[in-house]
């Protein structure tokens, strides 16, 4: 930790921290620390350079997510430079860390159930933030082809030019913009569901929220880019959403129907995601996360038997 750090901390009136511990930073430019009080237990200090990160659109977003009461964490004290925080610790493990244990999938209802909470109370809300609108989702997906097909594959700039990404595009932006619009987490997975020592669930990075289609937390949720869910236990969950959705009047749309709409959020989330992956290795050195593709790849390679547009790409890239 730095002496900025640690000098800040020591100017907090009522607090004596006696430990600090540097935990994993996440896909940002973000870094994290838990420290420890002796009276008031833990708390985690986030060191974001504003330079680098939209604090105020953090700051901004959880204000609207407290005024909704959901389980994120408090923020008790920010530097004068805006840099430092310090807020409250959901615990010390993911939803990802349970993985391997029994009860993993009753995790998972309780997830369904908060982000149904979460996109039923911030219906009112919506309209406060960013719109996931066609030029965002179609500049998400056109990080698949710099980072993934350039960049990783090493595919020339010609090769890429004569694949028809836009008709797989195109259709995938139709069916988001079809889609009813909620309060969007944006990357609602295991990762960043937080669950604490008394099984409290909370989540985090929630900053980048936005006003989007009804299927994209979900499909962050049950087709992770980091944990496989078995096929039927998916379909499952995904039933029980779907089921809540029905009953708290969120779409008229037949299940088969909305199955179609799951996927093709899924196809759109995935293509950005390994774009990031690749971005994350080749910019950001953070070569880990590349590790992460194959999964991601899976679901892609399992949806193209059922979207010819998609398949249609993964042949053209010598993936299918």
């Amino acid at each position: 930790m730095s002496k900025e750090i640690n000098k800040w901390l020591s100017s907090l009136e009522d607090y004596s921290f006696s430990d600090i511990q540097r935990i994993n930073s996440d896909a940002s430019f973000r870094n994290y620390f838990r420290v420890t009080d002796d009276r008031k237990g833990s708390f985690i200090v986030m060191d974001s350079d504003p330079s680098l990160e939209n604090n105020e659109q953090f700051l901004y977003v959880a204000d609207l997510l407290n005024k909704i009461s959901m389980p994120i964490p408090n923020i008790h004290h920010i530097d004068d430079c805006g840099r430092y925080f310090l807020i409250s610790d959901l615990g010390t493990k993911t939803l990802y860390d349970h993985r391997r244990e029994n009860h993993f999938l009753d995790f998972y209802d309780r997830a369904i159930e908060l982000l149904v909470s979460m996109q039923i109370n911030g219906e009112s809300l919506k309209i406060q933030l960013p719109n996931y609108d066609d030029a965002l989702l179609y500049s998400e997906m056109e990080l698949f082809k710099e980072w993934f097909c350039f960049h990783e594959l090493g595919l020339s700039v010609q090769k890429i030019e004569k694949i028809d990404f836009d008709t797989l595009f195109m259709q995938l932006i139709q069916s988001a913009s079809n889609q009813e619009r909620v309060l969007v987490h944006r990357d609602y997975h295991s990762r960043n569901i937080m669950i604490s020592d008394n099984d409290e669930m909370g989540f985090i990075d929630f900053q980048d929220a936005v006003s989007g289609p009804i299927t994209y937390d979900v499909v962050s949720l049950l087709r992770d880019c980091y944990i496989k869910i078995e096929p039927e236990q998916m379909k499952n969950m995904l039933r029980i959403y779907y089921d809540h959705l029905i009953k708290n009047h969120m779409t008229n749309k037949p299940l088969s129907e909305f199955i179609v709409d799951f996927d093709l959020m899924g196809i759109q989330r995935h293509l950005k995601a390994i774009g990031i992956f690749s971005r994350l290795k080749h910019r950001d050195k953070k070569n880990n996360y590349i590790n992460d593709i194959p999964l991601t790849m899976s679901y892609l390679k399992h949806l193209s038997n059922q979207y010819e547009s998609l398949k249609d790409v993964l042949i053209q890239l010598k993936l299918k």
